[in-house]
């Protein structure tokens, strides 16, 4: 059930990216505005992620689990049938607050359910749900957008709601009772909120009454957050977010992230105006990026016993990188064969960023923080995705371009590439001349193996 699950929200996710050309045609709207449907999505699972565990420690893992599927697959249905953009952006919100449970309860689910060889045997199971959604979902996108327009692609989740059913009878075990600060998550919500809108809009409309109250926002929940941080069981600790493990594992996640979404986002739009191509060329475009990352994240703990978590995050960021500039160069008339050949090595860096910086937190801290941690660093990590999407979307919408890719046929788009690979480029040379660091053990203590391993 949970391997199912996790496969739909994985697919659903690359599916509904490749309607952003035909919703952009249904309500007359640029990049930027329809983007929200992927960055608006990704902001509300960012938040959700780091919230469900609380949940389910007050009131269980099933019905937890059986509500975030209900609230993920009645936002597939409002978002089918929503008659204008903003009310499909807020579906797609509700989407991703829903899906939001599937990875931190399934992981807890799975934790609580299994012990030893068993429990690696279903996180397996669970991984390879994972490379099954990423290769599935261009392909599933694809057809539906072919079949029934942009309606297809944004209502997929609609076929996980039977899984609530099953969810909610299910004897899962009852995991440990968490603190649960509902305030704090308010106020990182409107952080969130503040953020993205402000990176988005501001290029596109520069200072206006929404862009403003952005601002406003964002100036006053951030003293706030510093403020709750010291209070005991806040939703954002202190002593975790100044831990040196932390930020570094944050802002690796979060730049490679932010420069892989952003990618992507754009794609189907450039392949629209640049090619002309249908919904199921526009999934044969993202399926080559799709297979690499479905691999790699299958075979990710091989390359970590091979190369290390530290080189494995290098190669990660380092294909990232290259894909950006390949595109920056090649620009958005490269031809199409071509263009899916430019995204593998964003497939490469994506399939192998995430396990590794995990890997590391559960290294640097135990107990109860190990689980705050996780939830914070999936925070970050889905909201750094939401930020380069919508900083991507501007940088096209707007028409901002570096004067040496002026005349390129969707104006903006490389300039947006390049911008992209900077937080990534800057991770590797800081990676590269970090040199190697001691490891901490499962006490949050320094000694014991090499990081490398």
């Amino acid at each position: 059930m949970l391997a199912t699950l996790v496969a739909i929200v994985v697919a659903n996710n690359s599916a509904s990216s490749l309607a952003q050309p035909a919703i952009q045609d249904a309500f007359d709207a640029g990049p930027a505005d329809v983007g929200w449907i992927v960055f608006g999505f990704g902001s509300a699972f960012a938040v959700a992620t780091a919230l469900w565990g609380g949940l389910a420690g007050r009131f269980g893992l099933g019905r937890c689990l059986a509500v975030g599927v209900t609230l993920f697959a009645g936002g597939s249905l409002a978002a089918a049938f929503a008659p204008t953009l903003p009310l499909l952006v807020a579906a797609r919100v509700v989407q991703g607050a829903g899906a939001g449970a599937v990875p931190t309860l399934s992981a807890a689910a799975i934790s609580l359910q299994f012990v030893g060889p068993e429990r690696a045997r279903a996180l397996g199971t669970v991984v390879a749900a994972v490379g099954l959604g990423l290769a599935a979902g261009p392909l599933l996108g694809g057809v539906t957008l072919e079949l029934v327009g942009w309606q297809g692609p944004v209502a997929f989740g609609l076929v996980a709601a039977p899984t609530a059913l099953l969810f909610v009878r299910y004897p899962f075990p009852s995991p440990a009772g968490t603190s649960l600060d509902l305030r704090g998550a308010g106020v990182v919500a409107l952080a969130v909120i503040g953020l993205t809108f402000a990176v988005n809009r501001l290029p596109v409309r520069g200072i206006e009454p929404l862009t403003l109250a952005a601002l406003v926002i964002l100036a006053l929940t951030l003293p706030l957050l510093v403020r709750r941080s010291a209070r005991p069981g806040s939703f954002v600790p202190r002593r975790i977010v100044r831990d040196p493990a932390f930020t570094r594992v944050v802002a690796l996640g979060s730049v490679g992230m932010s420069a892989f979404l952003g990618l992507l986002v754009l794609v189907p739009t450039v392949a629209v105006r640049a090619h002309g191509l249908n919904g199921i060329g526009l999934g044969l475009v993202i399926l080559p990026l799709a297979l690499v990352g479905s691999v790699m994240s299958v075979n990710n703990a091989r390359v970590q016993e091979r190369i290390g978590r530290r080189s494995t995050t290098l190669v990660s960021l380092a294909s990232v990188v290259s894909g950006g500039i390949l595109l920056a160069i090649g620009g958005p008339g490269l031809p199409p064969a071509l263009l899916a050949l430019a995204l593998v090595p964003a497939g490469i860096g994506f399939g192998l960023l995430q396990a590794p910086l995990l890997n590391e937190l559960t290294v640097a801290f135990d107990g109860p923080d190990r689980a705050v941690a996780v939830g914070l660093y999936n925070l970050a990590f889905f909201l750094g995705g939401s930020i380069g999407a919508a900083l991507s979307t501007a940088t096209v919408q707007a028409g901002l371009e570096l004067a040496v890719f002026d005349g390129r046929i969707v104006t903006g788009f490389s300039t947006a590439m390049l911008v992209l690979a900077i937080g990534p480029a800057l991770a590797v040379v800081g990676l590269l001349v970090g040199g190697r660091r001691p490891a901490r053990d499962g006490r949050g203590t320094r000694g014991g193996r090499s990081p490398e391993r």
